[in-house]
């Protein structure tokens, strides 16, 4: 995951907040909703940003953990979004070592635009911390930026073979939307 990065930072920071906020959750996410679990139901958004995903589970009644690595972006979130469902906590993959503290398990783990900035390397690692907090039958939902990737903002190539060959080899099953 990214590592003390200047473009989320500070006004830098902000300014993505802004950017992030200005996108409607329910036509972005559209495509997956019917794969959500029934609410009131565990989440964990990871990389959530400006908190807009956070915010529209809570409001779909989830309770959410939403963990973000970055300072600026986890202040802005918690700020515009005092939701009482969503509890905060600055983490990241790989290692997710603040939730795996927590000793709780996820009905669903939810990461919309976040695997690019996983390094290819740390990403065995993140896919099997990821499955290991999801409860039985839960759901893991991961976006991904194909193309270029904007190596200014920590971020790496993905590809829908690589997932597939991970969530192959954990014994999970590939639903593609």
């Amino acid at each position: 995951m990214i590592k003390d990065q200047d473009a989320y930072r500070g006004d830098k920071g902000r300014a993505l907040t802004a950017r992030y906020e200005g996108v409607d959750p329910a036509v972005l996410h559209k495509d997956v909703v019917s794969h959500f679990p029934a609410a009131p139901s565990a989440v964990l958004d990871i990389g959530a940003g400006s908190g807009r995903d956070a915010a529209w589970l809570a409001g779909k009644g989830y309770t959410v953990l939403a963990v973000e690595p970055s300072e600026t972006m986890r202040t802005e979130g918690a700020r515009l979004h005092p939701d009482p469902r969503i509890t905060w906590l600055g983490d990241r993959l790989p290692g997710l070592d603040g939730v795996f503290r927590l000793g709780v398990s996820f009905d669903l783990i939810f990461l919309s635009a976040v695997w690019q900035h996983v390094a290819p390397e740390d990403r065995p690692r993140a896919f099997r911390k990821m499955i290991t907090l999801l409860k039985p039958g839960g759901t893991l939902i991961l976006s991904l930026r194909l193309g270029p990737p904007d190596t200014s903002r920590g971020m790496h190539p993905v590809s829908v073979e690589e997932i597939v060959r991970l969530v192959q080899a954990h014994g999970a099953v590939v639903k593609a939307e």
